[in-house]
């Protein structure tokens, strides 16, 4: 069932419990000054109604629903949280702008009825358009959601098969970006530490590692790819079994993702394997995180909100063209941030 956003969904977006954000929204004590003011920001930005506010609200066009559809939850996990919030600050922030309110809900798809189920449940609710967290959805998945009756699109993947409406970052070009500066600062030996579970956003880091390895003529070998569990558990304990095993390490290694890339620097560690010095790495995403961890991780930015208020105006759109518009699909680029886990 479809629920708009409530205290369930500010605590999973704030890291606390639902007691702590009933408390800071309440004006009640036992919240730091600091988690109160992280709740309540969140709290404004999704349009949730404050207590004091309640008797203000404004006159709206209707409600855009952001959706994060979770099929096995090892993708979206809370460590993606920071992540997910700046695709909803761009969101909220352009539909506001054009005079929809926002709401936001999590369901879990497992299965093919559940994908259908979910479908029903929007077009029970008839919002104005539906933007879709797609982050763990296969192509059968995307195809599912042709049962709805209102204007949708779909972020944090792409199939370039299928005439649907996608906004996303440019992965293929984002990866050649991470291969061309391992080769600048003299790296040959480079690797990818994949997923087991595979994505649309996995997949197309692969193709951009090989081709970005074929583009900068660097050699591809049984062990250029390198699959570990998602998550920082995950990635901790298959990079353990890898070393245990006293495979050969690249000179390099590329993380989908940075989350990723914590767990494997922390197996590195155990094996007193240093980086930069002895092992360069480049995550994905620049979490917040990668900029305080020992060493601060390079990694490539992914401009979340940009792509929000791009999903967001494109909503819009289908709401106002209907049968004119065409399905498109939307590659955002954004940018390597250098920081002190590559050796130069």
């Amino acid at each position: 069932m479809l629920s708009a956003m409530g205290i369930k969904e500010i605590a999973e977006l704030a890291g606390v419990s639902k007691t702590t954000v009933s408390l800071a929204l309440n004006g009640h004590k036992g919240v730091s000054s600091k988690t109160r003011t992280r709740i309540t920001r969140i709290a404004k930005d999704m349009n949730y109604q404050l207590p004091a506010n309640k008797s203000s609200q404004r006159s709206y066009h209707g409600v855009i629903v952001f959706t994060k559809l979770r099929k096995h939850g090892l993708i979206l996990t809370e460590d993606q949280n920071s992540f997910i919030l700046h695709y909803i600050d761009g969101i909220n922030h352009a539909v506001k702008n054009y005079g929809y309110t926002f709401e936001i809900s999590t369901q879990n798809v497992n299965s093919m009825e559940s994908m259908e189920s979910f479908a029903s449940g929007i077009n029970m609710k008839q919002p104005k358009g539906v933007i879709v967290l797609g982050t763990e959805l296969d192509s059968a998945d995307v195809l599912a959601l042709d049962g709805l009756e209102v204007p949708y699109v779909i972020i944090d993947t792409y199939f370039g098969q299928l005439s649907a409406n996608f906004v996303n970052m440019a992965n293929v070009a984002a990866v050649h970006n991470i291969i061309e500066h391992f080769s600048i600062t003299g790296h040959t030996d480079i690797s990818m530490i994949t997923c087991t579970k595979k994505t649309g956003n996995v997949n197309l880091r692969e193709q951009g590692f090989r081709l970005g390895m074929e583009y900068f003529q660097l050699p591809l070998s049984d062990r250029s790819f390198i699959p570990v569990s998602p998550g920082f558990d995950g990635a901790y304990l298959d990079m353990l079994k890898f070393l245990d095993g006293n495979k050969q390490l690249p000179e390099a290694l590329f993380c989908f993702n940075d989350v990723v890339a914590f767990g494997v620097i922390k197996a590195l560690k155990e094996h007193n394997i240093t980086v930069p010095d002895d092992i360069s790495i480049i995550g994905f995403d620049d979490m917040p995180m990668s900029s305080m961890m020992e060493p601060h991780l390079t990694s490539f930015r992914v401009p979340n909100e940009q792509i929000g208020s791009i999903a967001a105006r494109s909503i819009i759109e289908q709401i106002q063209y209907k049968e004119a518009y065409s399905p498109r699909g939307t590659l955002v680029s954004g940018n390597l941030i250098v920081r002190d886990s590559v050796k130069t």
